[in-house]
């Protein structure tokens, strides 16, 4: 990641990617705060493949009993929507593409 998205409340460069509702954001992975954000559906349609997760809160890594679903995101994007329906933070994490 570049420093173009680095968090404007500590300065930290690392993201996470969460869905409430049927937003998509980008939040520091040190403090919480929202990075940027869009509509979920702006971004759902693609085949990388990730792991959704009910969320730890930033910085923390989702107990494997959180898992909500895994595959590639746009096979998945129904459950995620369904899970984060009522304001649940779901935690994407995408499989790094090689």
């Amino acid at each position: 990641m570049n420093g173009i998205l680095a968090c404007e409340s500590c300065g930290w460069d690392h993201t996470e990617s969460i869905v409430p509702f049927g937003s998509y954001i980008l939040r520091c992975a040190a403090c919480g705060e929202t990075v940027v954000a869009t509509s979920f559906i702006a971004v759902l349609d693609t085949d990388h493949q990730c792991s959704a997760f009910v969320d730890a809160g930033p910085g923390q890594h989702p107990q494997p009993k959180a898992l909500v679903a895994r595959g590639p995101l746009r096979l998945i994007a129904t459950t995620i929507n369904a899970a984060a329906s009522d304001g649940t933070l779901i935690r994407l994490i995408f499989e790094p593409t090689g």
